[in-house]
């Protein structure tokens, strides 16, 4: 009988002594319970570049953390348009995403200058304007409570159609249905001043559209075409980019304070390190797309007008100072044409 109650005092105590370490665990903070998980949202299809990419710098968080950080991803636009995405962050349900120009400029819209229309002639000057301002920029994107880990580029934009475009009364026929993002101020300000009709939508409805007819033009890279099978609806690529697609990788500041200060810094060091990957992968595969459309895909480049070059450009200047304290700043728009005056004269 004494063994008895040895044995189940001694049972008890164990039972006791393992009901308390659970109850010690479910007390511990989140961030010392397990590995974190990001969950990162994008449009960027599997097997995309944009993905490679983004797999490629979660095993390395992976491998550089002993597995303590991790990244789940969402890609194809599964969580919705950029502007979806942006409200599941700022309500915790998404912690950070790869955006384009609408998503950034949910956050912080001053970014949107970089998409300007005929801002950049060359990446070189991108990248010089950008690098100049990633601090600042970086100080902008923080006290709006996000973090920013990266700037990008999807490439120059130029215009695809189903025919040809050589000038301006080109683009202003009838039978031109130009796609625009709903929230594009800056399309939409720039083609309305060049007096082109727009068909407004987003990114995730632009196959179905071009399939039903509802459009016949847009304005993107030669590898978003690609990647997001757009081409086939196409006869035609004017050589002259309109503007350049910028992109950024962002996280909310919430989910980054989370994070350990060894994982902070392992995270904004691979992050960067892979965005510059990214930039000069996505500019490789504007090239070879853009190969590739005119000897697989028959598209037939066309040249624009000398004379329409110099309207084009007038109309953007145009756009440039319609838009200075709706979108950015008349000393942000000085600063960037300064360094871009700079950056010619030095050439």
């Amino acid at each position: 009988m004494r063994e008895k109650k040895t044995s189940f005092k001694a049972h008890a105590a164990g039972l006791t002594g393992v009901i308390l370490l659970i109850l010690g665990i479910l007390c511990l903070p989140v961030a010392t319970l397990a590995a974190e998980s990001i969950k990162f949202a994008t449009l960027a299809p599997k097997g995309s570049t944009w993905m490679n990419n983004f797999d490629a710098m979660a095993r390395e968080l992976r491998s550089k953390t002993d597995g303590d950080l991790r990244i789940r991803f969402y890609p194809n636009g599964v969580q919705g348009d950029e502007i979806d995405v942006v409200r599941k962050m700022r309500a915790g349900l998404l912690h950070a995403g790869a955006m384009t120009a609408t998503g950034l400029g949910e956050i912080q819209k001053e970014v949107l200058i970089f998409q300007l229309p005929r801002m950049f002639k060359t990446y070189e000057e991108l990248d010089y304007v950008r690098d100049y301002l990633y601090e600042d920029l970086y100080k902008t994107f923080m006290d709006a409570g996000y973090v920013l880990l990266g700037m990008g580029d999807i490439g120059f934009y130029y215009i695809f159609s189903n025919q040809p475009i050589r000038n301006i009364a080109d683009l202003q026929s009838p039978s031109v249905k130009m796609w625009v993002r709903t929230t594009d101020k800056i399309g939409l300000e720039f083609y309305k001043k060049a007096g082109v009709a727009t068909v407004p939508g987003e990114v995730t409805q632009v196959l179905g559209s071009l399939f039903s007819g509802r459009l016949n033009a847009v304005a993107v890279s030669p590898y978003v075409t690609v990647a997001l099978q757009w081409y086939d609806n196409f006869k035609y690529m004017t050589d002259l980019p309109v503007s350049v697609g910028v992109g950024a990788t962002v996280m909310t500041k919430e989910k980054f304070d989370q994070l350990s200060p060894d994982q902070q810094k392992v995270l904004r060091e691979t992050a960067k390190a892979y965005q510059s990957k990214l930039i000069q992968s996505i500019r490789k595969d504007n090239e070879r797309s853009l190969e590739a459309l005119q000897k697989k895909a028959g598209i037939e480049i066309v040249a624009f007008e000398d004379d329409a070059r110099e309207a084009w450009d007038a109309i953007a200047a145009e756009t440039h100072k319609q838009l200075v304290g709706e979108i950015y700043s008349q000393e942000f728009l000085d600063k960037i044409n300064a360094l871009l005056e700079a950056y010619r004269k030095g050439k």
